[in-house]
């Protein structure tokens, strides 16, 4: 008697452990399920909020440039922290014209000296590799000879693991270089601020880094990138001609028309909507003449 009394006694704790596990993983369980939830409605907060924050600012910048015949972006215009009850609207602004394009070639193989100059100037001064500018070149055009430190399909991108090919035709974002020969995540992360995919070629001088304004010409030097920045900031350029002010542009200011603007209608939204445990950015191109996107991804 006292052993099958000691078999019911451990049976029962047994079977009582069991319960305890079994509700345990079923309060762990609803829980957990609470959790996710919560952080499924915190995150599709912030996708509102970061949704909403690009419509706002690209009316902001369509209102900005309707109402001025120049772009001109402070630090105050280029980003914003809004509070929004338990969370926040993080806008960030960029001008894609303060960028130099990626359109460097043509695609019967011709390059397009007026845009390629000041790429290659860019990438050296950057202390990047020599082949960078050859082998988007070589992405674009649509023939199939490749340039001495470029690459084509039947080349350097059918020898890959997978192999692919060459696009053969413009970039349809800035992040397409990364298919590039060359284009190294080390690479891209020191040149993609600098250039971009969505503009013709024209260089807002009130907007574009001193990295750029230097790689338009191989006459300017920093300090002269220097003054252009510093005249900009007490007074922004109304007009093209008006660069020829600026110490050590009298001359070549003339150089230079046709390649610079003073007005831009092509921005980088970047919204970020955080609530609670909860986040979503929205990452947008838009063309404000006409409120069209021209880029778009969710992250």
């Amino acid at each position: 008697m006292r052993g099958d009394k000691g078999f019911a006694l451990i049976l029962t704790l047994l079977i009582t452990a069991i319960l305890v596990a079994v509700i345990a993983e079923a309060v762990y369980s609803v829980h957990s399920g609470a959790l996710n939830a919560a952080s499924a409605r915190d995150t599709l907060r912030g996708a509102i909020l970061a949704d909403g924050g690009a419509g706002l600012a690209g009316k902001a910048l369509k209102a900005l440039n309707d109402g001025e015949g120049y772009t001109y972006l402070s630090p105050a215009d280029s980003e914003r922290v809004i509070p929004a009850g338990d969370g926040a609207l993080i806008v960030r602004v960029e001008d894609e014209h303060s960028k130099l394009s990626l359109s460097i070639a043509y695609k019967n193989g011709e390059l397009n000296e007026g845009l390629y100059g000041p790429y290659e100037r860019l990438t050296d001064r950057l202390g990047l590799a020599k082949g960078l500018p050859e082998a988007l070149s070589d992405w674009i055009d649509s023939d199939d000879a490749s340039r001495a430190l470029g690459g084509e399909t039947n080349g350097w991108y059918g020898r890959l693991d997978p192999p692919y090919e060459a696009k053969n035709g413009p970039l349809d974002s800035v992040d397409e270089l990364m298919l590039v020969k060359g284009y190294t995540p080390s690479v891209m992360k020191r040149l993609s601020p600098f250039v971009t995919a969505h503009t013709d070629g024209l260089v807002n001088i009130n907007t574009a880094p001193k990295e750029v304004l230097r790689a338009l010409s191989d006459e300017i030097t920093d300090e002269m990138a220097g003054r252009v920045i510093a005249h900009r900031e007490r007074t922004p350029f109304a007009d093209t001609a008006e660069i020829r002010k600026v110490v050590g542009f009298e001359t070549l200011g003339f150089s230079l028309q046709g390649r610079i603007t003073v007005k831009s209608d092509i921005f980088r939204i970047i919204s970020r909507g955080e609530y609670a445990e909860g986040a979503r950015e929205v990452e947008s191109i838009v063309d404000v003449s006409s409120s069209k996107v021209l880029y778009r991804r969710s992250r």
